[in-house]
């Protein structure tokens, strides 16, 4: 692992444990063996450690998101692929996407907002495109895309929560009895 790597990983660690704000850069090149110079080389200042740690996480995600996001005429299974990149996403970064979870809802000042709600928004973003491009086909879901968009993010991060308390496993059967209960409701 390269130092960039440790510094990295350090902090996620840090972050998780004791909270971003709490976290001084010293304990962080401390935790990894290093310097504040080397930490300082790698990212210029503790927010660009957060940029840094965000963007590593998130690259191979959004590559996948944006891919199973492209509504393809069929909500259901465009909805499956949403939910299975974020299942796999979260089963192989649990502690950064837990971290990133709790990230999402901290106060609306600070590096932590200014850097995570874009990224919220782009998630919302996109998964509102996907229903306003399936209401075409759908005409009941018409103006509605925004609701939809986040109350089937919400879905899929309480899935992703009873996968970390071990409720269930986040496989295809998962995804399918996710996206069928979200689509057809309580009483279907």
């Amino acid at each position: 692992m390269t130092t960039k790597e440790v510094l990295l990983q350090q902090a996620l660690i840090l972050f998780r444990k004791e909270g971003y704000d709490a976290t001084g850069v010293q304990k962080i090149a401390d935790a990894a063996g290093v310097g504040k110079p080397t930490l300082y080389h790698y990212f210029g200042n503790k927010r660009g450690l957060l940029n840094a740690l965000l963007s590593t996480h998130l690259e191979i995600f959004w590559k996948d998101f944006e891919t199973a996001v492209v509504y393809q005429h069929d909500i259901v299974r465009s909805l499956e692929s949403v939910a299975r990149v974020y299942f796999e996403f979260a089963k192989n970064n649990p502690e950064f996407y837990a971290w990133f979870l709790c990230m999402s809802n901290t106060p609306t000042e600070g590096d932590i907002h200014d850097e995570v709600l874009p990224l919220c928004e782009k998630q919302w973003t996109a998964l509102s495109e996907l229903f306003l491009a399936a209401s075409k086909d759908h005409g009941n879901m018409k103006g509605r895309h925004q609701r939809y968009a986040y109350t089937f993010l919400g879905i899929i991060n309480a899935s992703i929560q009873a996968y970390f308390n071990k409720m269930i496993k986040l496989n295809d059967r998962d995804a399918f009895e996710i996206c069928h209960q979200f689509m057809h409701g309580i009483f279907s």
